[in-house]
């Protein structure tokens, strides 16, 4: 017989709930305050709380913390006839797993308590992640035990104190950054600079001088001297993301430099050089590029001198339950949301997806349930997995892209809390680029301070 401890010093109430829940099957004991209620959190204590927030001495809200650190594994729904905003908020925030306004209703009341007790039972259920204990989180690392990334692992020791090109290839999101920062900063170039560049964020008429900076006065608006990323490279790693991307033109340029290690700026004559190792990535195959015609067969060989082939999830789902650890323990830092107990219904569904967006997918994933999971535990249905005939999209409508990608940009701006750097790191675009669409689309944003 599951037990539910009632919290409330109403005593009408107190009585109302202990006849409608005993009529439910369950034991229940009363407490008058929140100190009374705190002797009964022992071993055998409670299998759910019933908890008002306005108590004599101290309040729900401490009683709500006591429970978290005593009892972490037991739902604490919370009933208040002061149901507004704040209050919501301040309890959900403090792992509470519903908020309930009086007068209740007794026949949604049973459905929480429902629900409560399911979380309660999956928690008790939770999947061990790994035998041995889980990574400490770390930007830099890499996770997986499987054959294949073992063989990147090794790939990586080889490469990481050459200077040879070295081109990464693998689906996206697959990690091909992370690989490329291994390199970086397992090598003997650690203790240079890391510069990334993303080929497709900027556009053609812009790259080059991003590469390979401009003297002043090589164009419109270019009212002083700049040095590229290659010159802010010096003596580290340049990775080029999506190198595919690269125009024509600006491949000449950039065969030459992995040619003789020289260039020239845009508007510039001095020739210059660099002591830089390259890293490229792609997701698209050059070598179909290069059949088209729309890459150089010269310059995709200087690039492939070694090449790294990145394994997509969906071919290493022994490494789930570690990557699922890993991005906990990642977004316990970034978001301060501590998830410590993935159910094996859960983990279940996250082994049995297809990952077409590979570990990002994951990781996103992980961090929408974390947000939407009450307390320590990762709720199913809070995984919202898009795969095959099962996506749970959105309807379709058919839109203008113009209005979509409005839309797209509002979202994320949104989500970045305004921030206009992190919204264009994660629309993958420079910030210049944000910026110009936030002007055309005319979207408003809140008045802040400067960098929003």
């Amino acid at each position: 017989m599951k037990t539910i401890l009632v919290v409330d010093d109403d005593r009408s109430i107190r009585r109302s709930l202990l006849l409608h829940l005993k009529r439910r099957g369950f034991r229940v004991v009363t407490a008058e305050t929140a100190r009374e209620g705190l002797e009964h959190l022992g071993p055998d204590g409670p299998d759910l709380v019933l908890l008002d927030l306005r108590l004599p001495g101290e309040d729900g809200f401490w009683f709500l913390d006591q429970v978290r650190d005593v009892r972490p594994d037991t739902p604490v729904v919370v009933i208040t006839a002061y149901d507004d905003m704040s209050t919501a908020v301040e309890a959900m925030r403090r792992g509470a797993f519903d908020h309930l306004g009086k007068p209740l209703d007794l026949v949604h009341l049973d459905t929480v308590i429902r629900r409560a007790l399911d979380l309660a039972a999956l928690s008790r259920r939770g999947y061990a992640f790994a035998d041995a204990p889980p990574p400490v989180y770390d930007p830099h690392t890499i996770v997986g035990r499987s054959r294949a990334m073992k063989e990147v692992y090794k790939a990586i020791g080889a490469v990481a104190d050459s200077p040879a090109t070295v081109l990464i290839q693998g689906e996206s999101g697959t990690g091909k950054e992370v690989v490329a920062r291994a390199i970086h900063y397992n090598g003997r170039f650690r203790n240079g600079p890391f510069v990334a560049v993303s080929c497709s964020a900027l556009a053609p008429t812009l790259l080059e001088s991003e590469l390979f900076g401009h003297e002043r006065g090589a164009f419109t608006g270019a009212v002083q001297a700049k040095p590229g990323k290659f010159e802010l490279a010096e003596g580290g790693t340049l990775f080029l993301d999506e190198i595919s991307e690269v125009p024509l033109d600006v491949q000449v340029k950039l065969l030459r430099f992995l040619q003789e290690r020289e260039f020239e700026r845009v508007g510039g004559v001095e020739t210059r050089k660099a002591r830089v190792r390259v890293v490229a990535a792609t997701n698209r195959d050059l070598a179909e590029l290069v059949a088209r015609g729309e890459f150089r067969h010269d310059l995709y060989y200087r690039l492939r001198v070694v090449t790294l082939e990145l394994p997509p999830l969906r071919e290493r789902p022994e490494d789930i339950p570690l990557l699922v650890s890993f991005f906990l323990e990642k977004i316990r830092h970034e978001l301060g949301r501590s998830v410590e107990v993935v159910p094996e219904e859960a983990m279940e569904m996250l082994r049995a997806h297809s990952w077409p967006g590979n570990v990002r997918e994951l990781e996103n994933a992980l961090r929408r349930a974390a947000v939407l999971s009450p307390g320590r535990v990762l709720l199913p249905e809070t995984l919202r997995l898009e795969d095959g005939g099962r996506r749970e999209r959105l309807p379709l409508y058919v839109r203008p892209l113009r209005e979509v990608e409005r839309e797209h940009i509002e979202n994320v701006l949104a989500y970045a809390g305004y921030e206009k750097k992190r919204a264009a790191e994660i629309l993958g675009i420079s910030r210049p680029t944000l910026d110009k669409k936030i002007r055309d689309y005319g979207i408003d944003l809140p008045t802040r301070g400067p960098g929003r």
